[in-house]
């Protein structure tokens, strides 16, 4: 019998379409679970790794294969393309961070967790009934970032976007003081999914540079027709597709947040041609880059 592949599931575009471009979104255990249901079968998110945190209740998640059962108060991190399904109570409250590859990899790049057995790079979970090495205090901080961050999100304040990241950055190194030196360990990874993380992290550090497939093909020491395989199994895009969409993010995102004018916008991406940067861009948007600007600055 043919195994199905795991579904892809990406946030911005199966849950909240105005998160569509956003690099976090945040929301509360409770909706999601009224959109995706509270018994939530395995599947993935290709380009982006998610924090749970339940606050009461009975808890079964599984990992990678890796089944965790936990009553009470319990964080799970799940870094991208990574499998997993969870069951919790039907009143069980808590709250959901979604964080893109790009943010994560910055946040990575800060802390130096490549120097630090890859801590982002793997799975784990903390069961607060269970800890009894940590200080007490790193668990009420932690919660008390999480109140933080709903109390930003909800509010439309100066600087609220650098406000969220840097309360996010405070969560992820709060569940890394907590995981301690016995975690994150290595999980049983598919070989696949170790392969497209691996190509989503050279793609990060070098999409600016490097747009061509045989570039990651040659760092990876795989085939083009391999690269392509795995890409459209987990994320079901091309890796064309998942280039110029990254390349898509970042000249959004400069639109949208800085004064750059289009040629240096152009410059930034890597072309040095602008009019082919903004036929690349109305190509791939169905609209010109300028009224791309205007239209999401008019609705700010």
């Amino acid at each position: 019998m043919k195994k199905e592949w795991i579904p892809n599931i990406t946030i911005g575009q199966d849950y909240d379409v105005a998160y569509k471009d956003a690099t976090i979104h945040f929301d509360v255990l409770g909706k999601m679970a009224d959109f995706f249901g509270r018994d939530m079968p395995m599947h993935l998110h290709a380009e982006y790794c998610q924090i749970h945190l339940i606050l009461s209740g009975k808890t079964l998640f599984n990992i990678e294969q890796n089944v965790y059962e936990t009553e009470g108060c319990a964080a799970f991190y799940t870094p991208p393309a990574t499998p997993h399904a969870f069951l919790t109570e039907p009143t069980a409250p808590g709250y959901v961070i979604t964080i893109h590859n790009t943010h994560l990899q910055r946040i990575m790049a800060e802390l130096n967790a490549y120097s630090n057995h890859n801590s982002l790079l793997m799975p784990f979970h903390l069961d607060r009934n269970k800890d009894t090495n940590s200080n007490p205090l790193h668990w009420e901080q932690l919660l008390n970032l999480f109140k933080m961050l709903k109390l930003e999100w909800n509010q439309s304040s100066l600087f609220q976007q650098e406000g969220i990241e840097s309360i996010v950055k405070l969560i992820l190194i709060s569940m890394l003081r907590l995981a301690g030196a016995e975690q994150p360990k290595k999980q049983h990874n598919q070989s696949e999914i170790l392969c497209f993380r691996e190509f989503s992290s050279l793609l990060e550090r070098h999409f600016l540079t490097e747009k061509q497939i045989q570039f990651y093909c040659d760092s990876l020491n795989i085939n083009e027709s391999r690269l392509n395989y795995l890409c459209n199994k987990i994320t079901k895009l091309s890796p064309k597709k998942l280039i110029n969409g990254r390349i898509l993010l970042e000249a959004k995102r400069l639109l949208s947040h800085t004064n750059k004018n289009l040629t240096e916008i152009a410059y930034t991406l890597g072309y040095l041609d602008p009019s082919y940067f903004s036929r690349f861009f109305i190509k791939n948007t169905g609209m010109s880059p300028s009224d791309f600007r205007k239209h999401h600055r008019k609705e700010q």
